[in-house]
């Protein structure tokens, strides 16, 4: 395997031990299940299950291209060109969504359920978006998408970008009614993604 696509596996490896240490972190420090991922309700069945076959069949495909690289199935070399930026987006989305994730800490949940929300966080990070943690995972498959543009590692970052997407327009609703005016004074001042659009 080639030195971008080696390291950007190790990046992703990375983050998803981050991912789960600070989830543990952020678990003892709420002292309440932040994961309602694990028996999701209503649409979130479905973001969830986007998101677990976009991250461990990412973990998964990285393993199998790192062991069998000539069984995978090679796009024209027209693309070498995007290997570096997508190595540059691997990184600068593990960065981003690991320390959104640590800005959170007790806050942190994976999912929304009204009532289970810890208090608001507006900076750092969130100064500039209201979805930093998403920002990251979507640059992360972005990016992965980028350095080996395979057709299984572009229908999994698919899958991520779909979920991520969707997910925020489920919590933002959940948010509003849960945090109050405060949300909702954060929401009109602070990007949804980036940039100067709030939507």
């Amino acid at each position: 395997m080639d030195l971008p696509t080696t390291i950007t596996t190790v990046l992703l490896y990375a983050y998803l031990v981050g991912f789960v240490l600070l989830s543990r972190q952020a678990k003892e420090s709420a002292g309440r299940n932040i994961d309602s991922f694990a028996k999701p309700e209503g649409t979130q069945i479905w973001t969830a299950l986007l998101f677990k076959i976009g991250f461990v069949g990412a973990a998964a495909w990285g393993l199998f291209r790192a062991t069998f690289p000539t069984w995978v199935p090679q796009w024209p070399p027209m693309f070498d060109w995007l290997v570096w930026p997508g190595f540059v987006a691997v990184f600068v989305g593990v960065c981003v969504a690991l320390g959104a994730q640590s800005q959170m800490a007790g806050s942190w949940r994976i999912g929304a359920v009204e009532g289970t929300l810890g208090t608001l966080v507006t900076g750092g990070f969130f100064a500039f978006s209201r979805n930093p943690v998403f920002v990251g995972q979507l640059a992360l498959f972005a990016g992965l998408a980028l350095v080996k543009p395979d057709i299984v590692q572009v229908i999994l970052s698919a899958c991520v970008w779909i979920a991520a997407v969707w997910q925020v327009r489920i919590e933002e609703p959940i948010l509003a009614k849960s945090l109050g005016q405060g949300y909702r004074d954060y929401a009109a001042r602070t990007p949804r993604w980036l940039g100067f659009s709030k939507e």
